[in-house]
């Protein structure tokens, strides 16, 4: 057995002395006693529980369109939207199948999620629609969430405070962010571009992105094959790619700008070749 020696606060100790009185064991046994249930807690519960230590130094900040709450000790939980509007089966709608607007709005959260690194915990919906209309969304949509990303979804609301006979959905992905991965670009990297540059009315099923090919290029983010991985948005690859270029603090340069959506293209930045991962070259970062 070997000697280790620690200061306690006096109250502490008391409290170490008055439990050895009523269990009539030593001090040293209450420590030792002790000091093996906190850390069965650990090893048992998980690195999250920290049985009476408060939490300092949170630090909150917004990326796009999610929220991270880095609570210390390696431990980020991500909030991340993603919204759809005016699209589905409704009179004022652009016409789409309420099943096709849920692949796509699932296709998304999935490519979101898996690009920031986050484990998903859970997903939630929440719309602008009546009762019925909002159940026949919420059975799709938690059909093609199950399958892309194998996590509960739950309705959290529907309130339809003006007929405005359009349709409008909100689903919010919870989860806890890997910060041990570094989705940094880097000045001297390359740009690629992986997808289609797709959007708006002539988006089909056929243009979204396999979510496991999303888990496989992420991964060579993980492996430090690549700098970072991002999902395009509306502003198209020229807009990722400044975004890219000032996060590794200079200019991007592309060779043509393309459209598409975090459904259907993503962008990785690296000083490796990325093309015999099916990316496309398109630029570079100076």
């Amino acid at each position: 057995m070997k000697l280790v020696s620690l200061r306690l606060d006096e109250k502490t100790v008391e409290r170490i002395d008055d439990v050895a009185r009523k269990t009539l064991m030593s001090r040293s046994e209450v420590i030792r006693n002790s000091i093996a249930i906190y850390l069965t807690l650990l090893e048992n519960i998980g690195f999250y529980f920290k049985p009476s230590l408060p939490i300092r130094n949170i630090d909150v900040y917004e990326e796009r369109n999610a929220v991270n709450v880095d609570l210390g000790n390696l431990t980020s939980v991500t909030v991340l939207s993603v919204s759809y509007g005016g699209v589905g089966e409704l009179e004022l709608d652009f016409k789409k199948d309420l099943s096709f607007v849920a692949e796509v709005m699932a296709n998304q959260a999935a490519v979101e999620t898996f690009c920031r690194f986050v484990t998903p915990l859970l997903v939630t919906l929440s719309t602008t629609c009546e009762f019925d209309y909002t159940h026949k969304f919420f059975r799709q949509f938690s059909k093609a969430v199950r399958e892309k990303l194998n996590v509960r979804v739950t309705l959290s609301g529907y309130e339809e405070f003006f007929e405005s006979k359009q349709s409008g959905f909100v689903c919010t992905v919870v989860g806890l962010r890997d910060m041990a991965v570094r989705n940094s670009p880097k000045r001297g990297d390359k740009i690629f571009f992986y997808g289609k540059g797709v959007s708006g009315e002539s988006l089909t099923s056929d243009d979204l992105l396999d979510v496991k090919k999303v888990i496989e290029l992420s991964d060579l983010v993980r492996e430090g094959k690549a700098s970072s991985i991002f999902p395009v948005k509306s502003g198209g690859l020229s807009e990722v790619a400044n975004l890219a270029a000032s996060l590794a603090g200079g200019r991007a340069y592309i060779l043509g700008d393309r459209k598409g959506c975090p459904a259907t293209a993503i962008v990785l930045t690296s000083d490796n070749d990325l093309t015999e991962f099916g990316c496309e070259y398109v630029g570079e970062i100076l």
